[in-house]
This record gives structure tokens, sequence and C-alpha cells, in this order.
């Protein structure tokens, strides 16, 4: 199942930089790291909220629980780290307040159509 995360404002320059890094570095990749474990697998998207706005999503190629370190900040985190190597922005950017932790988008219905219509 596709997911809906928000990316902290703190992190919103650094979450642009590695966005960018990895569409320009085929062997490069960035996770999500969430608490339990969400049902979620290989080929689904994790769509991302960033300064209000649903910006673009990452495809997950690999599922991993434990800890992991990230690369670019040396921060270590410990749960389920949905790996993504691909990223789309979409054409027009969905308004969308912030909140903690995840959702599921097929069980928001009216999101799930303004997702196909904008990407």
């Amino acid at each position: 199942m596709d997911i809906l995360v928000t990316t902290p404002k703190s992190a919103h320059q650094l979450a642009s930089e590695e966005a960018k890094f990895v569409e320009e570095n085929p062997d490069a990749y960035w996770f999500r790291t969430l608490r339990g474990k969400p049902n979620v697998q290989i080929g689904d998207k994790v769509y991302y909220v960033d300064n209000g706005e649903i910006r673009g999503y990452g495809i997950v190629f690999d599922i991993e629980s434990g800890e992991m370190e990230c690369e670019a900040t040396g921060r270590l985190y410990n749960g389920t780290h949905l790996k993504q190597r691909k990223w789309v922005w979409l054409k027009k950017p969905i308004p969308f307040k912030g909140f903690q932790g995840f959702r599921y988008v097929n069980r928001i219905s009216e999101l799930q159509k303004l997702l196909e219509a904008r990407v």
C-alpha cells in the first residue's frame, strides 16, 4: 500500500538535497524509518508532505528492520526502513497539512483521486 509521510520543517533543506542527489546518482538511495511494521511492499510509493504540500514520492526497492545509519547526517534510526531510489516530483503539488507518523493513501479516497490526476 502506498503511504504518506511528513518531512519535518527542520529537515526541509536536507530532504530537498537528498532527493536531488538520489535523482542524479543511480546507485544512491534514501530511506524513511517507521515504527512498527507498515503494510508496505517493494514497488509501493512513499508520498512526502513537505512545507504543507505533497510534492512527490519515492518508490520502495527494499525494506529492512533494525538499526540503520544515515550517511548524510550520521544519525542512527531504529525501526522499519523503507529504502527508496527513484524520486518522482508531482507536476502540481497538493496542499496537505503535515502530521506525525504515516497514513495509507488508499484510505484517503479524495487524496487518491488528486494524486492520480497530478502524477
